[in-house]
Parts: C-alpha cells; sequence; structure tokens
C-alpha cells in the first residue's frame, strides 16, 4: 500500500468533487459470455463459481483505480485486492468471507473451499476480518434469478470505498451463456472507462482459461 499524492495526480479534481456527494457510488449494469469459461469450467471439473470470481478479482488487480482506497482523509494504491463475498447457506441466510488474492488458481480454490465449509458451520452474519478490510471488493451471487439492474445498501455514515460485484443467475441466449455481473464503484476513485476496462479484462480471462 502507498499513499496518492493528490498534488499531482490526474483525478484530484475528480475526487474532490465526487467525493462531497451524498452517494458517490455509481454502477454498471452488463453482461459477460461466458460459454467459453463455462465449458472450460466442466471440462476441468472446476467450479464455476470459484472460476468467475477468481478470474474477476484478478481483473480487477489489472485495474489501477479499482485498487484506489479512501482511508482517513487520504487516498491509497493497495498492492493487492481481495475477495470478500456473500456465501449463501442452506437455510437461506448467508454470511462474509475472506479469500486472498492468489495467481493461482488452484490455491484461490482450495481457500475458497474452506471458507465457503467455514460459512455452512457458522451462523449470523459471521464478520471476519474481510467485511472491514478496506483493500477488498464486496462480491454476492444471485444464482436464483438474472437482472438488468440492481441496488445496494448503503450506509453514507461511513468511509467505504471498495467497489461492489455482483453476479447474477448465468442463462442461454442465441446458444450463448450469459452472466449478469452489475458494478458498484466510487466515483472519486474511477470512472465508467475503468469499470469497463475491468470488464473487458475479465471477458479476456474467462475465455482464456488456465
Amino acid at each position: 500500500m502507498k499513499l496518492v499524492n493528490k498534488d499531482n495526480w490526474n483525478r484530484r479534481e475528480h475526487f474532490d468533487f465526487f467525493s462531497k456527494f451524498d452517494e458517490p457510488f455509481f454502477g454498471i449494469t452488463a453482461e459477460i459470455d461466458c460459454t467459453r469459461g463455462h465449458a472450460f469450467s466442466r471440462e476441468k471439473k472446476i467450479s464455476f463459481f470459484s472460476y468467475y470470481l477468481h478470474n474477476s478479482l484478478m481483473a480487477v488487480n489489472k485495474i489501477e483505480e479499482l485498487r484506489y482506497r479512501i482511508k482517513e482523509d487520504s487516498v491509497v494504491i493497495y498492492d493487492a485486492i481481495h475477495a470478500s463475498s456473500t456465501i449463501g447457506r442452506d437455510d437461506g441466510t448467508f454470511a462474509f468471507s475472506f479469500v486472498e488474492h492468489n495467481l493461482d488458481f488452484r490455491q484461490f480454490d482450495s481457500d475458497l473451499k474452506k471458507e465457503i465449509k467455514k460459512v455452512q458451520a457458522s451462523s449470523g452474519l459471521r464478520f471476519v476480518g474481510g467485511a472491514e478490510r478496506k483493500d477488498v471488493v464486496h462480491y454476492s451471487s444471485l444464482p436464483w434469478s438474472s437482472f438488468t439492474g440492481l441496488t445496494h445498501a448503503r450506509n453514507f455514515n461511513t468511509d467505504d470505498s471498495s467497489p461492489k460485484i455482483t453476479f447474477g443467475k448465468m442463462f442461454t441466449r442465441e446458444n450463448k451463456k450469459i452472466l449478469p455481473v452489475a458494478i458498484y464503484a466510487h466515483h472519486g476513485l474511477a470512472d465508467g472507462y475503468h469499470v469497463c476496462k475491468h470488464l473487458e479484462v475479465f471477458q479476456e480471462l474467462m475465455d482464456k482459461g488456465f
């Protein structure tokens, strides 16, 4: 992590402008063609959820603006961003999890499986460290329904600046498997251009496999 020097930062005016808003977050809802990615996960016998979560996190870490965070009155950039994802239980509740960023999918997948087991054996929201860390993306998944729009519960009395990414239910259209994705980011730290760059890299990684 390092401090961003606002004096020569090309986003200084953007940050000063949007940070004064009651709601500084903006959102984009998009679709990822996961035809190849889904086929790859089946071929390799790996979790599709783990595969797309890992690829999304990899894409986040490639976009500098999505690694910016507000810390008190300063802006910092983290070397690595991790996943703080909600995990569902059989009783319909969910809890928070934390999985470190790892270039190695197998290690990431193993860590995620351990977190899922811990969630299943717990109750309540399970406020693990990742729920309060700034160097995370807040992930969630709605595997029961696709969507074309999304809103978030937000507390405006905090300095929350972590992006929020939600995945919907995969569906088939014109023989392609489509995954809805909603991304919310602090407008003082990133713009639509950077969110779209994330989607572009995410798509490339989904198609590429490993």
